[in-house]
């Protein structure tokens, strides 16, 4: 009975998290925080699970419909997948990604399987070396592929670079770019930087015309899942760089998403068939975002290492209850953890598609008010969140003071700049440790 209605539980908390931008598997298992203390510890694992595979379906149709990154390793789904929706083809781009994020899942799954035999060597040959030569490629690629010149995505990078280290460093006891003004010491949040430096120019670009989508249907599953062949290359290559960033304590499976996009966009461009709203890179990201989600959970159970803030607080729910927080007993639960990432990741999919037919009843209001009504639920999500901290009026505040950059940056495209903030601390602690190993 209980780990029923804790499956259902994580359902629809997963809904809630993919479908509203900036809430997060994080802010959802500080809500739930009171039930699941009460839970019995296998059961906040399949809630978690559930939660987190519920939510990459429901994220990626945020993303595509309304432009909405609901977490960094959407961006690249709001790029392509939003420009194919303005074009009038959303129905096509949510079923693509819908069919290419369970293919994933599953790939994610089977992988794990086959390489529990030797997880430990797979661990062991994994260096700083290699981590700070991933973070550095999926940067100079990044540079290299959006649509702006060069020269100008290494300002916005470096940019975004500056965004990143406002606040009060613990490890130097000093403030950087600060100004004394007690809201910048605990940093800029990121879901002002993604709304007003990102989804704001996105979205400005594009005010015309009505909003116009046909809706999904089982016919249109069932032809983009035979029409998959023809993208079977770029979903096997992203499938394996979502899980293997998934297990890799230091990359997460965002940053794959973010690095399989770039890839795959770079390859398109090569070969001149790149064009604003490609299936391909919206597939290289959906998938790869999907195949991540369940290895993410492989340190935590066979390490004993949680790599997200919400694993880590599911550690410490573990810890406070004196309950088992051995690697043996996290790997003991391996099966069942699989068992419900793919029964939640099936439902997902079908859910996902009822979900988004709702959707319909926005036909033929014009798309600049669903911009505004998009950009004042960003604004009211920026303050629940911030206000999680007693922050909420602050958060606002500096999401102001970011808009007019944003404004500014209308007729750019800004990835490098969220990249370059969402990337900066763990590409620069990376190259810290190559200097101190090697200098």
């Amino acid at each position: 009975m209980e780990t029923g209605i804790v499956f259902t539980a994580g359902i629809l908390c997963g809904m809630m998290s993919g479908i509203l931008p900036g809430v997060g598997s994080l802010v959802v298992m500080t809500l739930a925080f009171p039930f699941l203390m009460t839970l019995d510890p296998v059961n906040i694992l399949i809630f978690y699970v559930t939660l987190i595979s519920i939510d990459q379906f429901f994220n990626g149709i945020t993303a595509i419909v309304f432009g909405m990154p609901g977490s960094s390793g959407a961006i690249p789904s709001s790029i392509e997948g939003h420009a194919i929706f303005r074009r009038g083809d959303g129905g096509n781009a949510i079923m693509y990604s819908a069919i290419g994020s369970y293919f994933a899942s599953i790939f994610g799954v089977t992988l794990m399987v086959c390489l529990l035999p030797v997880l430990w060597t797979v661990y062991g040959i994994w260096t700083t070396t290699i981590q700070a030569g991933l973070f550095t490629f999926a940067v100079t690629m990044i540079m290299l592929v959006a649509r702006n010149k060069l020269i100008f995505n290494v300002m916005l990078f470096a940019l975004g670079s500056v965004l990143a280290r406002i606040g009060w460093d613990e490890s130097t006891t000093s403030s950087f770019l600060t100004f004394d003004m007690d809201i910048l010491y605990t940093g800029i949040p990121i879901l002002p930087v993604m709304s007003m430096l990102f989804v704001l120019p996105m979205l400005l670009a594009t005010t015309r015309g009505n909003f116009n989508f046909p809706g999904v249907s089982i016919k249109g599953y069932l032809e983009s899942a035979r029409n998959m062949g023809k993208y079977a290359i770029t979903l096997i290559r992203s499938s394996f760089l979502g899980a293997v960033g998934g297990f890799v304590p230091g990359l997460t499976y965002g940053f794959s998403s973010v690095l399989s996009y770039t890839i795959e966009r770079w390859s398109r461009k090569r070969k001149g068939k790149y064009s604003l709203g490609d299936t391909n890179c919206l597939i290289a990201s959906e998938s790869s975002n999907n195949a991540g989600a369940f290895t993410q959970l492989i340190p935590l159970l066979f390490l004993g290492i949680p790599i997200t803030t919400s694993e880590a607080m599911i550690y410490h729910i573990l810890e406070a209850r004196g309950l088992p927080v051995s690697i043996e007993w996290f790997s003991q639960t391996f099966t069942t953890v699989t068992i419900f990432f793919l029964a939640s990741a099936t439902i997902g999919l079908f859910l996902s598609a009822k979900y988004v037919n709702v959707l319909k009843i926005l036909n033929g209001i014009k798309i600049s008010y669903v911009y505004v009504a998009i950009m004042t639920f960003l604004l009211i999500s920026i303050y629940t969140t911030g206000q999680l901290q007693y922050a909420g009026m602050q958060h606002i505040i500096i999401a102001l003071m970011l808009a007019p950059i944003g404004l500014m940056l209308t007729r750019f495209d800004t990835t490098p700049l969220v990249i370059g903030y969402i990337l900066h601390h763990p590409l620069f602690d990376s190259w810290e440790r190559m200097v101190e190993l090697y200098w």
